[in-house]
């Protein structure tokens, strides 16, 4: 943990990071539909990766490691639906 931030559930950076992208899969799958959502993981991916980058610059190590987590998310839920348009 970075030693000026609190726990990580009380940081609203570190929410941002972990469900950016399981948020777009959500509204893509509500929306559109499941089978498509797959193609969410290139922009929660991309939204991601330059959070994650900003958050580095910014030195808030806690919000990196949670929107990597958060990419990795968004990469399962759209593997599963790649697996329902594909499979």
């Amino acid at each position: 943990m970075d030693s000026d931030e609190g726990p990580w559930f009380l940081d609203p950076l570190s929410w941002l990071g972990l469900s950016q992208g399981a948020l777009i899969w959500l509204a893509m799958s509500l929306f559109i539909s499941p089978k498509i959502a797959w193609i969410s993981f290139a922009c929660g991916g991309l939204i991601g990766f330059f959070i994650w980058l900003t958050a580095l610059g910014y030195q808030r190590f806690t919000v990196a490691r949670f929107t990597l987590y958060g990419i990795a998310l968004n990469g399962i839920l759209s593997l599963i639906s790649g697996w329902l348009a594909f499979g």
